[in-house]
Order: C-alpha cells, then sequence, then structure tokens
C-alpha cells in the first residue's frame, strides 16, 4: 500500500517536472550530467540453516530430525543427501544452555514473585501535611 503511494507520487513529481521543464535544447545539457536514481530492492533474510535444538529435539532446517544417533527424515520425501548430524561441539553447548526447569522450580519462582510484588511498601515520608 505504502510503496503504491510513494510510486504514485514519484511519478507526479517526475510528470510535473518535465511540463515545467525548459525547452529541450537547454535541457539535453543538464540531463547528460545527471545520473538516474535507481530503488533498491532489498531481499528478506533468508532462515537460518542447519541444526537447531527445539525442545529437546535437534531438528534442521530441511527437515530432518537427530534421533537417538540417527538422521531422520519428516515429512515429504525431497531426494536429497541427508545433512550431517549436529557435531559434538554443537551438542555441548547447547546443554550448557537449555538447563531445563522443572515444574516445580516454576511453580516456586512464580510465588516468590507474587509474594514480592503483593508485599506492602510503606509510602514516603517526604512533604508537610498542612
Amino acid at each position: 500500500m505504502i510503496r503504491t503511494i510513494l510510486s504514485i507520487a514519484l511519478l507526479t513529481s517526475f510528470v510535473v517536472a518535465t511540463l515545467k521543464a525548459d525547452p529541450p535544447s537547454t535541457q539535453k545539457k543538464e540531463t547528460t550530467r545527471k545520473s538516474k536514481t535507481v530503488l533498491k530492492v532489498v531481499p528478506a533474510t533468508p532462515l537460518t540453516e542447519g541444526w537447531s535444538l527445539v525442545n529437546g529435539i535437534w531438528t534442521h532446517s530441511d527437515g530432518y530430525q537427530f534421533v537417538n544417533g540417527q538422521v531422520m527424515r519428516v515429512g515429504n520425501q525431497t531426494h536429497k543427501k541427508p545433512p550431517k548430524p549436529p557435531t559434538k561441539a554443537e551438542m555441548d553447548a547447547a546443554r550448557k544452555k537449555a538447563a531445563a526447569k522443572s515444574h516445580a522450580d516454576a511453580a516456586a519462582a512464580k510465588t516468590t514473585d507474587r509474594e514480592k510484588n503483593l508485599r506492602q511498601i510503606p509510602a514516603s515520608q517526604t512533604g508537610t501535611h498542612l
């Protein structure tokens, strides 16, 4: 929507500029010196390729899963070679990052936050009451 509005505005400004222009003899010399402006089209950023740990299961961007030491295809067949499994370094790094909390830990954290928020704080004693 915004692109169409901007392109229409740009088009009308060019039309108005050409209608108000000087005779072609003087205009020709100036237009050869100026460079044309070209709008750039920036492509969207592609998805990250490779292995990622999702809900405790290693998944690949091509639709493979690493389960019990084997690379398995999930979904339709693409007639591609399966990717290499994740490296030992990737597995160790993911284990160190994602230490899953148990339900008891999550519940305890929630109750401490609730208690902290419900605790009454004394009012400030600044100012005078006249």
